[in-house]
C-alpha cells in the first residue's frame, strides 16, 4: 500500500513540476526571438556621404521630419534613428514595400502601420513589431527626371542592431 502511495507522490511531484517547467520553456522561446534589421531591399544602397543638392536635401529632412515625429510620439525620441540610403530612381515603391512586408509581415508577424509624409513628392510606409515595442519605417521622395538615376530613402527604426545588407 505504501509503495502505491510513493509511486503517486512521484508522479504528482513530477506533474507539478512539469506544469511549471513547461509554460516557463515556452515563455523562453517566444521571448529569445530577436527583432532584426532586414537586409536592404532591392534598388536600395548605401552612401558614404549624402549625394543630394541642398534643394532635394530640404525635400528630403521635411518628409523624414513628418514621419519622424510620427514614430518619436509612438515609440519615443531616443529610440529612432535615421539610416540614409540611396533608391534607384527606377525602382518601384510598391516593390519596397512589399520586399519588406515579405520579411516582417509575413515571416515574423508585424503589422502595417499608418504613416503620412505630408509632403507632395515623397511616400513612406511603416511596420511595426506583434508586441508593439519596434518600428521600421521607410520613407523616399518621388523619382523625378532631374534625380539623376537615384532619390534619398531613408530607413526609420528603433531597431538595435542594424544588420541590413552591404550593397
Amino acid at each position: 500500500m505504501s509503495n502505491k502511495i510513493g509511486r503517486k507522490g512521484r508522479f504528482f511531484r513530477v506533474l507539478k513540476i512539469g506544469t511549471l517547467v513547461v509554460p516557463l520553456l515556452g515563455l523562453a522561446a517566444c521571448s529569445g526571438e530577436e527583432a532584426v534589421m532586414p537586409p536592404d531591399a532591392p534598388g536600395v544602397s548605401r552612401s558614404e556621404e549624402y549625394s543630394f543638392g541642398s534643394a532635394t536635401q530640404a525635400q528630403d529632412w521635411q518628409a523624414t521630419r513628418k514621419v519622424l515625429g510620427q514614430l518619436e510620439g509612438r515609440f519615443g525620441e531616443k529610440s529612432m534613428r535615421i539610416l540614409a540610403r540611396n533608391l534607384a530612381s527606377t525602382t518601384d515603391p510598391q516593390a519596397i514595400k512589399v520586399y519588406y512586408a515579405e520579411r516582417l509581415v509575413h515571416q515574423a508577424g508585424w503589422a502595417e502601420m499608418p504613416v503620412s509624409t505630408f509632403a507632395d513628392k515623397a511616400w513612406a510606409f511603416a511596420f511595426v513589431s506583434p508586441n508593439g515595442k519596434h518600428v521600421l519605417a521607410v520613407e523616399a521622395l518621388d523619382a523625378s527626371e532631374s534625380a539623376g538615376g537615384i532619390v534619398p530613402l531613408n530607413i526609420l527604426t528603433n531597431l538595435d542592431e542594424d544588420k541590413g545588407s552591404t550593397r
